[in-house]
Parts: C-alpha cells; structure tokens; sequence
C-alpha cells in the first residue's frame, strides 16, 4: 500500500492557483504605476514652480489701465502755433458699447467665443477640444484664444507664438475678467482690433467698408466684418471679395449653430451678394494731414502712434497752403474749358464716381468691380522756405479723394527744359564761361540729342512758342537760357559734358538718377518736385541750399513732453554750388521770367514788383509742364501733367498752363515773407555790358525809345555783368557809334568810322596815341563840395591788365579840414561859362 502525496499540488480556478496570489499592492505593475505617479506630481510641481508661478507673477505686474489707453486725437498745428486739424494717426474712431448692434455682438460670440458669458477668461473646454484637434492633424490648426485673451495679446503685444505666452496671455485675461464687466471687455476689444486696410476698430471698419456707422450695420454686413478677424488683409472684401463671402457664410453657419439665427434666416442672408461701398478715405485727410501722419509714425513708430494724443507742430503755413489749394482748382479747371481740350475733366469723373456708386447700390454690377481711376489732367505744388527747407504749402493732386498718391513728394517725372538752369550753373562753374559767352543758335541734328526719336532736327519747345525760330548766329549763355534756346544748350552742355552737370545737380539736390547721355542737358531723366525746389533753392541764396526738405518740427505728447525735436543741425544750409555760378544764373533766370519765356507772368498775370527769377520747363511732346521759381524767401515749384503720360494738347506750354498757379502763389506769399534784393557775391568783379553786343559797355551804348507821348529819349542800353576774377572779355561794344546819344553830349561826339571805338582816330594826336586804350572813369573826380555843380562821373567798365588783374589806380586823399579857430574864407560862385563850337 503506498502512502499519500505528502505535498498536494495546488487547486486552479478561474483567479489562478488558490492561496497563492500577492495583494495588487504588493505587485510589480502597481510600484511602477505609483513610482509614474510619483514623478508625474513631482514634474508637475516642478514645472509650475519654474515655469507657470514665474508667469503667473509677471501677469501681475501689467498695468490693466493700458486697456482703456486707446488712440485719441492727435492736435496738428501751422508754423504760427494755430490749429489746423484734430485727427487720428492711424484710422480709427472710438464708439461705445451701445452704439454697437446686438446681431453685430451675436456674430462675434458666435465666431471667436461661444462661451464668452460662461467663461473667466479662459475657456478650459474649448482649450481641451483644440488640444484635442491639434494632435489629431499633427500640428497646430485650432486656436483656443477667448476675447478677452484677445484683447490682452493685442494691447500688450504678446505676439511670441509659444506656451509661454499662452499661458501669460490667459493668466492676464483673468485678471481682466476680475477688473473689467463683459460689456465693458467687448467695447474695448471691439475699438481696439484691426479689420485690414489701415482700419483700425469696429467704427473705422463700418465706415471703410460699408459707408455706415456701426449702428448702421446689417446682419450681413456684421458677419462679414466679423469674418475678417482672424485674417485681416488676406480676407479683407475690397481685394478679396470671394474669401470674404465664403467667411461670412461660415459666420452666418455659426450664429445659426449658437441658436441666435435661424436657418431660414442665414439661408436667406446668405444669398445676398456682397456689396461693399467705394473706398473713400478720411474726408479730415488731405495731402499735407497725410504727409503728417505718415510721418509722425516713422518718427516715433506705429505702436506709439496708436496711443495718439499727440500735439504735432509743423511748417505749413495756412494761408499759403489754402492759396495753393485754390490756385491749383481755379487754373486747372479754365484749362479744361479750353475749346478743343479732348481729356477728361474733374467734372466728368465726378459724374462716372456717382454713376458708379449708384449702379453699386442698386446691384447692377459685380461688387468686385474696381472703383473707376481718375484719368483727369492732374497738377501739385511745393513752396519752402529758402534758408532751413521748410516746407510751407504742398499740394499733391486736384483731390485726395479721388487718388491718395502725392504727386509733390513722390511723383517722378521728366524735368523738361526746367532742368536747363542747372546746364548753365554747371557751364558758369568752369573757367572763362560767363553769361556774356557766345554759344552757336542753330538747327541741332536730334542723333547728338535723342529725344523723342533718331532722326530729324531737335525741337526748340523750350523757347515756349508756338513757332520758333533759330537765330542762325552766335547769341550769349543768357539770352540761350532767357529765351530757351534748346540747341544752344545743348552745345553748351557739351562744352562742359553729361558728367559736369551730373555732379552739379546732385550737389544742388536731385538724388533721383540721371541718365548719361546728352537728352540729360534738356531734362530727359526724372526728378520729383521737391528735389527740384531744393536745387532751385540755391540760386537765390548764392549756392547755399537746405540741407532736407522738413515738415515736422516738433511733437509732443498729452503731457507736453517733447517726444520729437528736429535737431538744430538739420536746419542748416549747406554750400552745394559755386557763389559766383549761382549769382550768374539767378541774373539770367530773372531775365527769364520779365523778359523771356516766363514773362507772361508780368503781363499777363500780373507778377508782383519784387525781385523774382524762374523758369519754365516744358518736356517733349507736352506731356509734363513744369515752372520753378523763387524769391529771396522762398522757392516754389509747380507740376502738370496726366498719371499716365501722355501729351496734354499740342503747344500745352508751361507758361500758360502751370505759370499761372506759380504767380498766384508767389503773390501770395510776398505779404508774409517780403522779398528782398538778392546781392553779388563780394568776390565777383561788376563790369558793364552792353545789350546789344553782349561786350563792355562804352559811353556810346545809347538806344533811342519812344516814350508813351511819342517823344524819343535816349536812355542807356547797358546792363552789369558779375564776372569771375579773370574771366576773358572780347573787348568793347563795336556797334554803338553814338546814334542814341543825350543832347548835352552830343557837342563831345566826333565822327566815328564804321569800325567803332576800336579803330576811331583820338581828338588829340591820333598817330601817337593810338595804341594806348582810353581810360575810363570809375569814381568820383571831384572829392567835397562842387561850387560848378558838374556832372558826376558813372562807373564804367572796369580796365583790367593782359593778365586779369585789375588796372591799379591813384586813390584821392580827403583835403584836411580847417582848423575851428581859423579864419574862414567864402567865395561866391563864379558865373556859368558858355562855349561855342
């Protein structure tokens, strides 16, 4: 018999081998789960402490009163410290909560915070569904940001794309939720976002968009203003309108979804087109109040602007910047009732604007339509200040409405014959070239010049006759320059070539490039108009230019403080051009304007009596006209033309078109800054020339001229050159032999020959004395009291030397006065005596 099994294997059940299972705690999986847990809290304790404590204390330290700091009206004041306009540096308009439609509230909930009533700030399931919706697609397609996360971002600029700023972002926008009401978070994000185009908060985007206020706004029309928030200028509906409709769509899907809508109703507002309305800008803008705010967000950046409030001092002078307003309109529009103009008028897209907006309105055509471009004839004008650059009226266009581009600061184009100016400064700066040297007057084959075409003879267009004629003779630098005589310029340009007038006029002040090639000479190359005021400014100032053109002087903020001061230095001039070269072009330019081709001016436009030169500036084919001109104050430049180049009419000369409004302004501005003479360099030699032979004047450079009551008098035919030291004269005037001559000095003339002063025998021993020139008077020769009562001397021509210099002279000593205790002796006059010939 055998024994039994002293070890009994074990029972086996449905839990395992009976009496031998650990308790759950005791196993392995449940230390390594505990030992996960574990580390899990200690992570995540480690974590807040280093990252989510830190960040939670620095949302403490933002001031929540920086949410309220939205723009406010920046204040723009002329040179005299008078307020010109009260206006928002970036396009935005605060409004209440109250003026905004509550369909308007429902669409914004219902797009970027369906929970937005619930929440503290932070929507933790919508937080759960986006992570949830990330890691689905492998990358981050979803956005949890609540409105008031929103706002936060936006008036903080936490614009990182990290966690971190996640994280700070919701932490501030609980403190917002604490500090703040729900109405009063969504009138504050709702005036502070941006809707693309330069609109900035709900009002500025109703208004740019639709042409309505806010209150005004349909269903509609809020879902699609809504729709642009998450993507301003790629959805924006002027440029995009397809994006548009399909957002608003989606924001109509989302009402629905939120129960504010049905979906009758979103079916039904769906099917409605999208009608935006004409862009218009800021009736408050003009082209000066656009330069300013432009400007004031280069000076102090686009975030600092956007608190405006700022008090913005400028250069403008007002009634000068109205004169040129006006000046502008009133002449433009004559020229375009001119019989036979074939453009388009200002008043005819007046109409075609209307028409559009009326045919936009009633859904005739396709809101994607482009709102028709101005192709009227367009003009600007620029007036500074000679001595710092400041610019006192600008005008960039016929209306700022119509096209925003302005044509004064940006606009480049050819400079025509209004670039000659700089030619002859650039001729007068070398040696022995005056304004008394001959150039050639004659038909110029167009190859050595290039405008408009190989062939054919060069236009003389710059003489601004509807005929000119070429002289065929030799004629001086001034007359080639008064009368605009294109040929002879170009010959004289040659003399100096393309790289000598170059260098002048990027001294003077065009920084535009220029061509090198001849048609340079005649202003082929293009300039903007203030570059050409800066250069013209030299020649009233003897070659001393500002050194920039400035329209800021000053800003400060709502507490007074200077936030920008132009500096000292950049109002200084800077010597650009020769003295004597400028001085020399200043004379003729003055001839240019009384007597050349700008003198309608003085006849027609009644020009002021002061001193004033300029030019006009006539391009090929009449397709730019430009005239510049200044005084001793101010230098003022006035542009026509089409956006799309193109010839204006045929014989459309600058004299009669752009001159107009050039004299209107100039007139204007003579009352505030008087015009004063303008004086010679103290370096350069005075010497008298004749007008008729453009050589040294003799006492024979006499013209006989009818006076009004048909009496002939004989009056002197001279003018006075500024000469460089040195500069060669081709000797005395050969065609006055004393026709003309006073009657009292009538008994003094002895037959001259044919040949002139040069070859007529000497009333002394002609034979001897022959080869000796006469010396000619320059001062007084009788020094203190004249009992004769003798004609004074008049200064002549000045004698020089082979060599330049001048003839050294005796110079009179005063007579010694008597002493007081002396006795003194007193005689009366002696008779007249009479001689007899």
């Amino acid at each position: 018999m055998y024994r039994d099994d002293p070890d009994p294997k074990p029972e086996r059940n449905w839990r395992g081998e009976a009496g031998l299972k650990l308790p759950f705690y005791r196993r392995g999986w449940f230390s390594a789960l505990a030992a996960f847990a574990l580390l899990c809290v200690v992570a995540a304790f480690g974590v807040y402490s280093v990252v989510v404590a830190p960040l939670r204390r620095d949302a403490e330290k933002y001031d929540l009163e920086e949410l309220k700091k939205l723009e406010s009206a920046s204040i723009i004041f002329d040179r005299n410290g008078d307020e010109m306009a009260r206006l928002y540096v970036l396009n935005r308009t605060p409004v209440p909560i109250t003026d905004v439609p509550q369909h308007f509230i429902d669409a914004l909930v219902a797009q970027e915070d369906s929970r937005f009533f619930k929440h503290d700030g932070v929507d933790y399931i919508g937080l759960m569904r986006a992570v949830w919706l990330n890691f689905q697609a492998g990358e981050v397609t979803q956005g949890a940001s609540t409105v008031t996360q929103q706002l936060a971002r936006q008036t903080f600029k936490l614009l990182e794309k990290s966690y971190k700023r996640k994280i700070l972002e919701a932490f501030i926008a609980q403190r917002v939720e604490k500090h703040f009401s729900k109405p009063e978070i969504l009138e504050l994000y709702l005036n502070r976002i941006f809707f693309g185009a330069n609109f900035y908060g709900v009002q500025a985007a109703a208004r740019g968009y639709f042409g309505k206020d806010v209150n005004e706004l349909t269903i509609e029309e809020s879902a699609t203003i809504v729709g642009l928030i998450k993507s301003p200028n790629n959805i924006q509906p002027v440029k995009h309108p397809q994006r548009a409709l399909k957002e608003r769509n989606y924001v109509l899907d989302r009402m629905v979804s939120e129960g504010t809508l049905t979906e009758e109703e979103a079916e039904k507002l769906k099917n409605k087109p999208l009608i935006t309305a004409p862009q218009s800008t800021d009736p408050r803008l003009s082209y000066v109040f656009d330069a300013v705010r432009r400007e004031v967000v280069d000076l102090v950046g686009e975030d600092r602007a956007s608190i405006g409030g700022f008090r913005i001092y400028t250069s403008i002078d007002q009634d000068l910047q109205k004169s040129a307003e006006d000046a502008i309109s009133k002449r433009m529009a004559e020229l375009e009732k001119r019989q036979g103009y074939e453009h388009q008028t200002f008043e005819q897209f007046r109409a075609i604007i209307s028409d559009y907006r009326a045919r936009l309105k009633r859904g005739e055509i396709d809101p994607a339509t482009p709102k028709p471009m101005p192709e009227y004839l367009q003009a600007a004008a620029l007036m500074i200040d000679n001595k710092d650059g400041s610019i006192l009226a600008m005008v960039g266009g016929r209306d700022f409405g119509d096209s925003q581009f302005n044509r004064a600061t940006d606009g480049v184009r050819p400079a025509g014959t209004a670039f000659t100016p700089l030619v002859y400064a650039a001729a007068f700066s070398s040696p022995g070239i005056y304004p008394g040297t001959k150039v050639e007057d004659a038909p110029l084959d167009n190859r050595r010049v290039m405008i408009g075409g190989l062939t054919g003879i060069l236009g003389e267009w710059g003489a601004e006759v509807d005929d000119p004629k070429w002289s065929q003779a030799p004629m001086s630098s001034r007359e080639a320059l008064v009368h605009g005589r294109n040929s002879a310029t170009v010959r004289l340009g040659e003399r100096v070539g393309v790289p000598m007038v170059k260098q002048v006029a990027q001294k003077a002040g065009i920084t535009s490039e220029m061509r090198d090639y001849p048609s340079t000479f005649l202003g082929s190359s293009e300039a903007r108009l203030s570059e050409m005021c800066l250069a013209y400014s030299n020649f009233p100032t003897l070659g001393s230019r500002p050194q920039k053109l400035n329209l800021i002087q000053r800003i400060t903020d709502s507490n007074e403080k200077a936030v920008f001061q132009i500096a000292d230095s950049a109002l200084q001039s800077v010597q650009s051009m020769d003295p004597i070269a400028a001085y020399q072009t200043h004379t003729c330019l003055v001839d240019a304007l009384h007597r050349g081709t700008g003198s309608p001016a003085v006849t027609d436009y009644k020009l002021g009596e002061f001193v004033a030169g300029g030019k006009t500036g006539t391009h090929y084919e009449f397709k730019d006209l430009w005239f510049l001109g200044y005084t001793s104050r101010v230098t003022c430049g006035v542009w026509a033309g089409f956006d799309k180049q193109k010839t204006i009419y045929p014989g459309a000369f600058s004299n009669r078109i752009v001159l107009p409004v050039w004299t209107d302004m100039v007139n204007a501005s003579a009352a505030r800054y008087v015009p004063q003479e303008i004086t010679p360099p103290q370096t350069a030699e005075r010497v008298e020339m004749c007008q008729r032979s453009n050589q040294r004047a003799t006492d024979y450079c006499y013209e006989k001229i009818k006076g009004p009551d048909g009496r002939e008098k004989s009056l002197r035919a001279t003018y006075f050159e500024y000469l460089r030291p040195g500069t060669p004269l081709e000797g005395f005037c050969s065609q006055h032999t004393g026709e003309g001559l006073p009657k009292e000095m009538e008994q003094f003339r002895y037959q001259m020959p044919v040949g002139g002063i040069d070859s007529a025998p000497l009333i002394a021993d002609a034979a001897k004395w022959v080869h000796v020139e006469p010396v000619r008077m320059k001062a007084l020769t009788i020094i203190g009291e004249d009992p004769y009562n003798a004609e004074q001397a008049v200064p002549r021509a000045s004698p020089v030397n082979d060599d330049g210099t001048p003839i050294r002279k005796a110079i009179p000593v005063d007579a010694v006065e008597a002493a007081d205790d002396g006795p003194v002796l007193k005689l009366a006059p002696p008779p007249p005596m009479k001689i007899d010939l």
